[in-house]
């Protein structure tokens, strides 16, 4: 039986991380792009409306050398804030005219693989590069690096080791650094650094591109506030002197630039201001200052066409980007007008939406006119009109470069309903629930409906779904994968059949209640952009609230009231821990208190609490053998040592070159002896679990992790009169509330990068992506372990954990449904697309683990 139980959750668990990849594939978007390229007869027009032009004479190159800066997460406030006094040469360049910076807006996501495509293609990415960002593909999109090696620039690279795996074979001199290992603040840059004297000496090439990664590092370790920023942008300055003064001449040009910012937070990847306001600076002869410049001025991707026409080259065929009027500086009006036509022209060409466009239909006719008439007088207003109609067709492009695949998205949403009806099911005698013949026979006469019609739209209709492959592999692949689809329908209604009869005999308690109808409402509430991101916000009310419900029910009133009131007082005090959310984020917190330099010895007081408060809560309640309880000890003194060797701690510790990777190592080696000598296996995996997470959170967060222990123990004896159902609720939503305490959010930039790197001497992806996963969801975990460790010792290693599967299913059913009715939402990929990664990690892991235990 226990056998047949297991495998009922293996299959419902395997099938939901298939509905998961079902609807990614067919939400995040593929760009309808052409892969052709551009070239002197496609993209530079030889005639207009009869009158014949000159591409030859009028558009021309105005550098014969060009040296591309691009600094990662460089903040504008950086170069145009009070920071530009750490870059005194730079400042220098501006005051004499010789360097102009213009403000440019990233697009979203804001993490660097798509933020590199935008830069070189002019186009924007879309945001399933945020999953690729981990292993970049090879381009395959009309690119200015590729422009310029076709006609005959040669190009040599330094930096940022993406950009070699995006454009294999394009450079004559190349060496990456790895960029994920963001521990590294200086070897990282100065691997590129060293090339500089011989690069310059040469003259073979024509473009070099400069990727710098440590100021990226910086923020995502210490943040923008750290004392570590004012010394790398001194560097970067550095970098900047050297370059001009051995390089620049007529003809030269070096630009400076970001490939997207840096949250107050020291992350990336949303939306903020700080994230997507970016600098783009050109050193040249005769650029000219945007005194107009605001945020939303320019974007990102008018880089592309403006270095294509300042090289001489064509804009790449993809391209949606404005030139930089600015950066023309040196062009005569002729050559200034027909670029500005060229590029409006092939923004024009991109889709038949924009013939609609009066604006762009007005500049063509002026400047038609002012061709014919030798005019001199409409130069800026025929060049305003294109940039206007430029920037009016290209926010029109964007909006239908996405396209969905909407028969995948219903395909996933259909099994994840099954599957949810199905784990209701199986729970039902905790709930005392039992579902009728006809739920059956509609869940059934519906599964076999939508099969066939599944198989029909496959074989027998061009269907373009990824799902079915028609069209573009043998029918046979496209009939195996409809058959594999209808095995899991047929499977599901089999499940659902073998059932019993419905009946509702009872609701059951007030906390009760409200734990089943509180899921309900918040799966529901996500349909609101507001409610995704202050989400925090209602887990802290909904525990808050279960508090006062057990309070209210209990039979032990006197105890009850002490006990409660201790843990909702605690709640309160770790919800000030860490700001998160989007409308009070930049509220100061104990976080920012405690990593103020002045307060450095509060920092190291509350962390050696915090793994002291760690060390007695779980000899005081885990069931450990003597040498776990050593390992355990060891373990924790290391992670205290390891923040230690950071620096983050006052009191001395020796110094190495290795920045706590021994430190971490016996942490690591203190987690598998737990592991391996094994004596209670729930009470090993708590103390596994909180030992590890306790070396991958900031050392602010290590008094949290206690403080969480303590909450558990508060409310613990109030959740036994409980059914198991309602109890795996209760702690998957105290799971939540402690996510949320940490500092997490549904925000990218909300990631810690550098948990991912804790102890690990070079970047390796897979224990990368599996320490970043356990730091950002140690809370949930935490919380589900917690519950096994409860239930094996109330009901002798007997577990029930479907509370805690239908809650992901339930949240990934509604969710995915709100997200199929808003994708053409405003705020689809700043706010519910992020949020839906982070519920499809959260499942997959959460439920990976819960298979792993059981």
């Amino acid at each position: 039986m226990k056998l047949r139980k297991d495998w009922h959750i293996f299959y419902i668990v395997f099938c939901h991380f298939s509905a998961i990849f079902i609807f990614l594939t067919g939400f995040l978007p593929y760009n309808s792009r052409t892969k052709s390229s551009s070239n002197w007869d496609s993209s530079l027009p030889q005639e207009l409306n009869g009158l014949s032009l000159n591409p030859k004479h009028l558009y021309t190159p105005k550098l014969s050398k060009l040296v591309l800066v691009v600094i990662d997460a460089l903040r504008a406030d950086f170069i145009l804030g009070d920071n530009i006094q750490f870059m005194p040469f730079l400042s220098d360049l501006h005051d004499k005219g010789l360097a102009c910076t213009y403000l440019a807006r990233a697009h979203t996501p804001t993490v660097t693989l798509p933020r590199i495509k935008a830069l070189v293609t002019g186009n924007v990415p879309g945001f399933a590069d945020v999953i690729f960002n981990l292993g970049s593909p090879q381009i395959n999109e009309d690119n200015i690096l590729d422009q310029l090696a076709t006609h005959g620039h040669k190009i040599v690279f330094y930096g940022d080791d993406t950009w070699l795996k995006l454009f294999p074979k394009k450079f004559v001199r190349s060496e990456g650094t790895t960029s994920f290992f963001v521990n590294d603040f200086k070897e990282v840059d100065n691997n590129v650094t060293r090339h500089l004297n011989f690069e310059l000496n040469q003259t073979d090439w024509s473009v070099m591109i400069l990727h710098y990664l440590g100021l990226d590092h910086i923020g995502h370790v210490s943040g923008p506030r750290s004392l570590l920023v004012p010394e790398k942008l001194r560097e970067m300055d550095d970098v900047i002197k050297k370059i001009h003064q051995q390089f620049i001449e007529k003809n030269t040009a070096i630009i400076v630039c970001g490939d997207h910012g840096m949250s107050d937070s020291g992350s990336h990847g949303g939306s903020s201001k700080a994230e997507v306001e970016i600098p783009l600076t050109f050193m040249m002869e005769g650029c000219k200052p945007d005194l107009k410049s605001d945020f939303s001025n320019h974007l990102q991707i008018d880089l592309a066409p403006t270095m294509a026409v300042l090289m001489g080259v064509p804009i790449p065929s993809n391209n949606l980007g404005s030139i930089l009027p600015g950066a023309l500086g040196n062009f005569e009006h002729t050559q200034k007008l027909y670029a500005a036509y060229a590029n409006a022209r092939n923004i024009y060409l991109q889709f038949e939406r924009n013939t609609e466009n009066p604006v762009y239909q007005r500049a063509v006719k002026l400047y038609q006119d002012w061709l014919t008439n030798n005019a001199t007088k409409n130069e800026n207003e025929i060049m305003d009109l294109f940039l206007k109609a430029a920037e009016e067709m290209s926010n029109s492009s964007v909006e239908n470069l996405a396209q969905f695949d909407l028969y995948s998205m219903i395909l996933g949403i259909v099994l994840s309903f099954q599957l949810l009806l199905i784990s209701a099911i199986e729970c039902q005698r905790l709930v005392n629930w039992q579902p009728t013949r006809f739920v059956y026979s509609f869940v059934i006469v519906t599964g076999v409906f939508f099969t066939i019609c599944h198989v029909l739209t496959c074989l027998m209709i061009d269907n373009e779904s990824g799902i079915c492959l028609n069209g573009h592999v043998p029918v046979v692949y496209s009939l195996g994968l409809s058959l594999l689809i209808l095995l899991l329908f047929v499977t599901n209604c089999h499940l659902l059949f073998n059932r019993t009869e419905f009946r509702l005999k009872k609701l059951g308690s007030v906390a009760e209640i409200f734990l089943l109808s509180g899921s309900l409402l918040h799966a529901f509430s996500l349909g609101a952009s507001s409610f995704v991101e202050e989400e925090h916000q209602t887990y802290y009310y909904f525990i808050n609230t279960l508090a006062l419900l057990l309070m209210y029910g209990s039979t032990r009133r006197r105890e009850s009231v002490l006990s409660l009131i201790g843990f909702m007082g605690l709640v309160r005090i770790s919800r000030c821990w860490n700001q998160t959310g989007d409308k009070w984020i930049n509220e100061p917190d104990v976080k920012e208190w405690l990593n103020t330099a002045a307060n450095r010895t509060y920092l190291t007081i509350s962390s050696v609490i915090g793994a002291t408060g760690i060390f007695c809560w779980i000899y005081s309640n885990l069931k450990l053998s003597l040498l776990q309880v050593i390992a355990t000890c060891v373990g924790l003194c290391a992670t205290l040592a390891y923040r230690a060797a950071l620096g983050s701690f006052l009191f001395y510790y020796p110094q190495s070159t290795c920045r706590g990777i021994a430190e971490a190592f016996v942490t690591y080696i203190s987690v598998i002896f737990i592991a391996i000598s094994s004596r209670e296996r729930s009470s090993s995996l708590v103390t596994i679990w909180i030992v590890l997470t306790s070396l991958l959170k900031r050392p602010h967060n290590l008094i949290l992790t206690w403080m969480h222990l303590l909450q558990y123990s508060l409310i613990r004896p109030h959740l036994v009169e409980l059914h198991p159902f309602y109890k795996n609720l209760a702690h998957y939503w105290i799971g939540m509330t402690w996510y949320f305490q940490e500092g997490n959010g549904n925000n990218l930039s909300r990631i810690d990068l550098a948990s991912g790197y804790v102890g690990l001497p070079n970047y390796n992806m897979f224990a990368v992506g599996f320490l970043l996963s356990c730091a950002t969801f140690s809370g949930p975990i935490l919380a589900l372990l917690l519950d096994i460790h409860r239930q094996n010792l109330e009901s002798k290693g007997k577990t029930h954990m479907y509370g805690f599967i239908c809650s992901r299913m339930l949240i990934t059913l509604i969710f995915s449904l709100i997200v199929t009715s808003l994708r053409f939402h405003l705020f689809v990929w700043t706010v519910f697309s992020p949020k839906l990664l982070y519920e499809g990690a959260l499942s997959i892991f959460q439920l990976a683990i819960l298979l792993l235990v059981q």
